[in-house]
């Protein structure tokens, strides 16, 4: 649900094992990426499951009281925990209210948080590389002994001399006991089904594919808006058995762009409002951001004309560079279009971008409220009035007219913003 009431009840169940250890790992690489409010959140429910004896129904107005958050910034936090694997949330909707399981789940251990080129590309977007790197190393272990030295550790057979034929090594209790699961990361971008259509018109197995390569090809396939089939066809095509690495990602991007050119030539796309609900402009803007890949999003801003090669490439580059969602790109793409005369420049793209990274900005409204903070600088900056498509507050929607003239941002006022904002920011205000 997108809302969170006060008359709410919930439990709390725990998935996995969470040591102190863990609770370090989600302050010092978790925090960054997820927020303060989202990593008190998790400590909180930990510290209330750890704290019953059997199943306890909280009221979530407890909760807001013991975390003096409003509902709003708590449904955040818990979206921000659901997004990275920590939470999974359920729901039943009765006479009597609505009740909520709150299952938790072990953070990452340090090696598979850093292995992982999502969660590592976040965090050094967060904080920077060389930050990062320092809180690499400090999990870094030393395995590496002298050849001088000799092993002569015990072996387990050396000590215990099991007889396997006793009766207790064959007792069960059944697989429900607590273990180590860290929670999975869920992307719309279905694997398996990606896997059937490229076995069912190929001959490459699906052992011939890394998770790297997996991972950049939900990426291009999130980026530029295409379903399963679209890129086992694209994959197929590119896949070489004779070359390593078998795909040349380049390729795979350069194919991605076309495909979608082509389908927006061939097809205009579907009308996206009419499937959009809710009665104020920012419900329908924020639905319609986060839903449409940028490409796709990019076209209705052109009047259903198909993005040019540069612009897929601006795209793609917000997408790698920043590691941006969907959503946050379309924010982007949308501000630069409105206050570039509907041209979409890399350069203009990028300090935008650098804006929102700076802020730690990562959802869609929050983005759209500091671009609202943008263009009220640039207004007290010439003062003028230019108009913004941007809203602060919910109003009825209503048609609005768009008007011929637009007002673009030099690059150098542009330049002279981000300078202002990052000394705001600096200076605590």
């Amino acid at each position: 649900m997108g809302y969170m009431m006060q008359s709410d009840f919930y439990e709390i169940r725990l998935a996995s094992i969470v040591s102190n250890v863990d609770k370090d790992v989600l302050v010092e690489l978790y925090q960054p990426i997820i927020g303060a409010n989202a990593t008190i959140l998790y400590l909180t429910l930990l510290k209330q499951k750890r704290n019953e004896d059997d199943e306890i129904t909280y009221a979530a107005q407890d909760l807001l009281n013991l975390m003096q958050l409003d509902p709003n910034a708590v449904l955040s936090a818990r979206h921000f925990l659901e997004a990275v694997g920590l939470m999974r949330s359920y729901m039943k909707q009765s006479d009597s209210g609505r009740y909520f399981i709150y299952v938790l789940y072990a953070p990452k251990s340090p090696k598979d948080f850093f292995d992982d080129v999502l969660f590592k590309g976040l965090l050094i977007q967060s904080i920077g590389e060389k930050q990062a790197k320092r809180l690499a190393f400090n999990y870094k272990v030393n395995l590496v002994v002298e050849e001088e030295f000799k092993e002569i550790s015990a072996s387990f057979v050396d000590v215990y001399h099991p007889d396997y034929d006793d009766p207790s090594f064959r007792k069960s209790f059944g697989n429900d006991i607590l273990g180590r699961d860290p929670g999975r990361v869920q992307i719309k971008f279905n694997e398996d089904l990606f896997f059937k259509y490229v076995e069912e018109n190929s001959q490459i197995r699906t052992s011939a594919f890394t998770k790297k390569d997996l991972k950049e090809i939900t990426r291009l396939a999130t980026l530029f808006g295409l379903d399963e089939r679209q890129m086992a066809i694209i994959v197929i095509d590119e896949y070489n058995p004779n070359d390593l690495p078998h795909l040349n990602f380049d390729r795979v991007k350069y194919r991605a762009e076309e495909e979608i050119k082509f389908k927006l030539v061939e097809s205009k796309p579907r009308n996206t409002r009419s499937d959009i609900k809710g009665d104020t402009v920012l419900q329908q803007k924020i639905k319609r951001m986060e839903e449409i890949a940028p490409s796709k999003y990019l076209s209705l801003l052109l009047n259903n004309t198909p993005p040019s090669m540069t612009d897929l490439n601006t795209l793609n580059k917000l997408s790698v560079g920043y590691k941006l969602g969907n959503g946050l790109i379309n924010v982007i793409v949308d501000y630069v279009m409105e206050k570039n005369n509907n041209i979409l420049t890399y350069t203009f793209c990028d300090k935008v971008a650098s804006i929102l990274v700076s802020k730690n900005v990562e959802t869609v409204l929050d983005a759209m409220n500091e671009l609202n903070k943008l263009s009220k600088s640039e207004k007290e900056k010439k003062t003028s009035k230019p108009r913004s498509t941007f809203v602060d507050k919910e109003e009825p929607v209503k048609e609005v007219k768009v008007e011929e003239k637009k007002e673009i941002i030099s690059d150098e006022e542009m330049d002279e913003l981000f300078a202002s904002l990052k000394t705001k920011k600096k200076g605590g205000k």
